[in-house]
């Protein structure tokens, strides 16, 4: 019981971490002192970055070696072609295959920075850490960059910046317009049905949902869908039982965590009542890609977009 309420608050918390509490963008740009023009990836060192925190680094020369506290950095490095550069990763980086056998730095408590600093790493990515954290590891060298992209542009603009710093710009160029082309297609498939009233379940005791200023309620909104819980008094809220049968909505989502069954909501006292409970329209999916930003953002978008208006995909 201990363990799954840990997992719980974990992908609550990596929810809330891809609404951002920061959210200056990330960003960087070529230092002053560059001189070298010779090579495309060299020449951007020194690099000066602005990270989520509104904290400004710079990165004299290309890393070696990299350590990733967040699941979608993590995905990150690895798309960009740059997996080899780490060194270690959070317990809960899973994908790829190959970020199973990386050293973990921590865990289900969090990042032990004694084992961090001990791996002597280049750079840092992370979400949030202290101010102590931080010192403690730029004390021993290694420069630290919070990246907490707070929606699909946010996103983009963290791809592109981890490009930058760890060599990488032309892949992360090359994997930024592969994604924002497909999330066209997606768009371009659902806009002309109409549109529909959707649910997120976050948690069901006590009833959450994903509400305006989060990733999910984003990603509803592109597939074409209108969350129900748009207009509540945050990111992320508690919802009643009572309120939801009235809004009685269309589809209901959620994510396939291992916390419940299809048929358990099937059964839960007065979800008869509600539209997408007696159509069959329940759907629950992949907890990774549609709560990491990162390169498997759009396979999440197009479960949403798909659970949404599968009559859109009919042909496919």
């Amino acid at each position: 019981m201990k363990k799954k309420l840990i997992l719980l608050l974990v992908f609550v918390m990596v929810l809330v971490v891809v609404v951002g509490c920061a959210k200056n963008n990330p960003s960087s740009t070529q230092s002053s002192e560059q001189t070298d023009q010779t090579t495309s990836e060299a020449s951007i060192y020194p690099l000066t970055v602005v990270d989520s925190s509104n904290r400004t680094i710079t990165i004299e020369s290309e890393p070696e070696t990299i350590v990733s506290a967040v699941p979608s950095n993590t995905e990150i490095v690895y798309a960009l072609g740059m997996g080899e550069k780490l060194s270690g990763v959070s317990v809960y980086c899973n994908y790829p295959e190959e970020a199973l056998s990386v050293d973990k730095i921590g865990d289900y408590n969090g990042p032990n920075f004694e084992l961090i600093i001990n791996l002597e790493p280049d750079v840092f990515l992370g979400a949030y850490i202290d101010e102590a954290a931080i010192s403690q590891l730029e004390n021993a060298g290694i420069k630290v960059i919070l990246i907490n992209p707070g929606n699909v542009s946010e996103t983009y603009e963290t791809i592109l910046m981890i490009g930058d710093i760890i060599g990488a710009s032309e892949e992360a160029k090359e994997l930024v317009s592969n994604m924002q082309a497909k999330q066209n297609q997606i768009v371009d498939r659902v806009k002309g049905y109409a549109s529909k009233t959707v649910f997120f379940e976050i948690w069901h005791d006590p009833l959450m949902s994903a509400g305006p200023g989060s990733f999910i309620n984003e990603m509803i909104q592109l597939a074409n869908g209108k969350n129900i819980a748009d207009d509540a008094e945050s990111a992320y809220p508690e919802y009643s039982l009572e309120k939801l049968i009235s809004m009685n909505p269309q589809v209901y989502l959620t994510a396939d965590d291992g916390f419940k069954t299809a048929e358990d909501i099937f059964a839960r006292e007065g979800y008869e009542h509600i539209e997408a409970i007696k159509t069959g329209q329940l759907f629950l999916l992949n907890p990774d890609m549609i709560s990491r930003p990162g390169p498997r953002m759009i396979e999440g978008f197009e479960m949403i977009a798909r659970a949404i208006h599968p009559e859109a995909f009919s042909d496919k």
